[in-house]
């Protein structure tokens, strides 16, 4: 699968709100300890904000990955919660499956 434009996209300027939200902290921050210098706070607030956006993506790709493995063996999409049933031709493809029947569709 290849990476879209707009992924990549949307990664910079979620990484770019990052940065000006910590400086923006790093200025009040700035406020509250007047004796450190305003670089310093700044850089330690870019830092920060580094850190925290690595957690954030490190923790978005995790559950990512653990939902699609989830949907690979057999779950259910939790969006189909809201209807009363299994998505049309689930309970045929587990039985399928079951039997070992099922064909697979080439990739591409």
């Amino acid at each position: 699968m290849f990476p879209s434009r707009l992924s990549k996209q949307v990664a910079a300027k979620a990484f770019l709100a990052t940065i000006l939200l910590s400086a923006l902290a790093g200025l009040a921050g700035a406020q509250i300890a007047p004796q450190v210098p305003l670089q310093m706070v700044l850089l330690y607030s870019a830092a920060g904000a580094v850190l925290a956006f690595t957690v954030l993506v490190i923790a978005t790709v995790a559950v990512l990955t653990l939902m699609q493995f989830i949907l690979r063996k057999g779950g259910t999409d939790p969006q189909w919660f809201w209807f009363s049933a299994e998505p049309p031709g689930l309970v045929q493809l587990r039985q399928q499956a079951s039997r070992g029947t099922v064909s697979k569709a080439p990739e591409h």
